[in-house]
């Protein structure tokens, strides 16, 4: 019974740590092969990091909204990184598609998809909201007709606390 319980415990704890958190060190590398590193994404404000597929149907559907909230809130520091996971022969694809739609957002490439797993990315969309100090505030998987709004209001959530706290008093991750 004991066992039972301390089982189901931990794997209560094991899913409830998996959803919090903070951002991990990151060592992706953007479109030309220059290194993102997580201090440089922080530094400027929040960030909301988008993990996507030349494949996925919800993924190219909701990159419009996402590019939609960096062009609405990039004056206020948010950053929006949409991280391509397709093979390393894709990039040109990915460059294509990122040009021919005109996306003002950041794109990095996981193709070996370390930082997905890393950030307990199951499944595609997967979507994350990141606190100026590098804390997790919001992850959200899949795509349907609605959930840009959710996350809108997520965004504006977070910049609603950044106010009220000011910028000052969150410091970036070092």
């Amino acid at each position: 019974m004991n066992r039972k319980l301390l089982t189901a415990a931990s794997l209560f704890i094991s899913i409830l740590s998996g959803q919090t958190g903070f951002l991990p060190a990151v060592d992706i590398k953007d479109l030309d092969g220059r290194v993102i590193k997580r201090e440089e994404l922080l530094n400027r404000g929040p960030v909301l990091i988008d993990f996507w597929a030349l494949w996925c149907a919800p993924c190219l559907k909701a990159m419009p909204h996402l590019d939609e909230l960096q062009s609405q809130y990039i004056d206020r520091g948010l950053t929006v990184l949409l991280v391509n996971i397709d093979s390393e022969t894709s990039r040109s694809k990915v460059r294509r598609l990122i040009k021919t739609r005109r996306y003002r957002s950041k794109v990095a490439l996981d193709p070996a998809k370390q930082f997905f797993r890393r950030l307990n990315g199951m499944s595609l969309p997967y979507t994350l909201l990141i606190a100026r100090d590098g804390r997790i505030t919001y992850r959200h998987t899949g795509f349907v007709p609605g959930d840009e709004d959710h996350l809108a209001v997520e965004v504006a959530k977070l910049f609603a606390h950044t106010d009220v706290d000011s910028v000052e008093a969150v410091p970036p991750v070092q």
